[in-house]
């Protein structure tokens, strides 16, 4: 059985071709089993996210590439040149470390990132429901899961905000402890405020609200992230309120001053304010930083954050390679052995045939024997044969695992007398 990765992510394919492609979470078990059949696989599961659509699995020979990229294709309405364009296609070892990576966050966009795990698994339960997973997949899967596990445990990769909202939630935390009791107040609706937010809900803020000036935007974004719309003229009267607001608008001038961040500062009694201000050019009057309990952070101070926390992310990756290398050295060796199995079998099996027939033969000839004697006599039949077995199996696991396990195979079967099989 041969362990195969194919597939496409963000380092292949652009986003609209990843959207093509994508498959929808429901959609999942039914589109794994039809790719079964068009591909004619073994084992196999589907990974869909944003950022990549990969097989993963295993087929009796050499997967070949062009059946799946073609039902992929067939699936999901493109045409099979272009998808192929833009695939990658790995197996055994290859696809091992491939599959081993992407669990454990190295292959992301953002290395590190926590969310791809689970997205793994989720893939891998689909699979399992669906029928599709046998006992090499199940190997691979296990052992990744659990390489994943050791890099977060084990390493630091997971460490510092890779974005500049997750950044800002990051320092938020820094003043406010954990944000439960904490109130957010997102002033635009665009990208990087959806991000914020995304951060802020995911840190369970307890009051989360959306400032814009297009109503419909403003109540879009609320919508999604499970906040509340306020409009633009209830602004003040809002921040009075807010712990944590980030800044993200269009507007070409500053949309907090100094004499609206005082009245705000004066009402809160002593409560700090944390305004992230994201925009290009700023939301927040450079100023505002000087009144007693506003801290504010623009963009070139997150950005350096940052690129501080990647920087020191690549640094760790070298620790997390060495820790999934481990693992994936651990399937292989698991994977490799089991092509001596059925030739481990025979030899014990024929092992036991001769044992068992000598052992009658010679209890034959000793009547006087009891049951207790005879069940002896047994026993230390069964001793001597695998005291003379185990170097020849432990010979076999040994060139298996260093992949060359033809020559002492075939020697092997000479030696035992079992000329009537091929290749195990």
């Amino acid at each position: 059985m041969k362990l195969f990765a194919v597939g496409l992510n963000h380092a292949t394919a652009p986003v609209e071709l990843r959207e093509q492609v994508a498959i929808p979470a429901d959609d999942l078990g039914e589109n794994l089993s039809r790719l079964m059949g068009l591909a004619q696989l073994n084992e196999a599961m589907l990974l869909s996210t944003c950022n990549r659509v990969e097989v993963y699995g295993v087929s009796r020979d050499h997967a070949d590439p062009r059946r799946i990229i073609s039902g992929l294709a067939n699936m999901r309405g493109v045409a099979p040149d272009t998808l192929a364009s833009h695939c990658f296609a790995r197996d055994e070892a290859h696809a091992a470390r491939h599959i081993f990576r992407v669990a454990a966050s190295l292959e992301s966009m953002v290395v590190g990132e926590p969310q791809i795990l689970g997205q793994v698994k989720d893939a891998y339960r689909v699979a399992e429901q669906a029928g599709t997973v046998g006992a090499v997949l199940n190997r691979c899967m296990t052992s990744a899961f659990r390489g994943a596990k050791r890099v977060r445990t084990e390493t630091r990769v997971g460490e510092g905000g890779s974005s500049v909202p997750a950044v800002a939630v990051d320092l938020a935390r820094r003043i406010f402890g954990e944000l439960g009791g904490c109130r957010a107040l997102l002033l635009g609706a665009g990208e990087m405020s959806a991000q914020a937010g995304v951060h802020l809900r995911a840190a369970q803020v307890r009051d989360l609200a959306v400032v814009n000036r297009s109503t419909d935007r403003g109540r879009a974004l609320a919508s999604d992230l499970g906040g509340r719309y306020v409009e633009w003229a209830h602004l003040e009267r809002e921040l009075r309120e807010m712990d944590i607001v980030v800044a993200s608008t269009g507007s070409p001038a500053p949309v907090i001053d100094a004499p609206l961040a005082k009245r705000v500062a004066r009402s809160r009694r002593g409560r700090p304010v944390f305004f992230v201000d994201i925009a290009v050019p700023r939301d927040i009057a450079p100023d505002v930083a000087e009144i007693e309990h506003c801290f504010v952070y623009n963009i070139d101070h997150l950005q350096k954050i940052v690129q501080e926390n990647m920087t020191q992310r690549l640094v760790h990756c070298e620790n997390a390679s060495s820790v999934v290398d481990e693992e994936v050295d651990g399937f292989l060796k698991w994977q490799r052995t089991r092509r001596v199995a059925p030739l481990i079998g025979r030899i014990q099996a024929h092992s036991d045939s001769v044992l068992a027939a000598e052992v009658e033969r010679a209890l034959a000839r000793l009547p006087n024997l009891d049951e207790q004697q005879q069940n002896v006599v047994r026993a230390m039949g069964r001793s001597i044969a695998q005291k003379l077995l185990h170097p020849t199996k432990e010979a076999l696991r040994h060139e298996a695992v260093r992949g060359d396990v033809d020559g002492i195979a075939e020697a092997a079967k000479r030696l035992f007398d079992l000329r009537d099989g091929g290749r195990e």
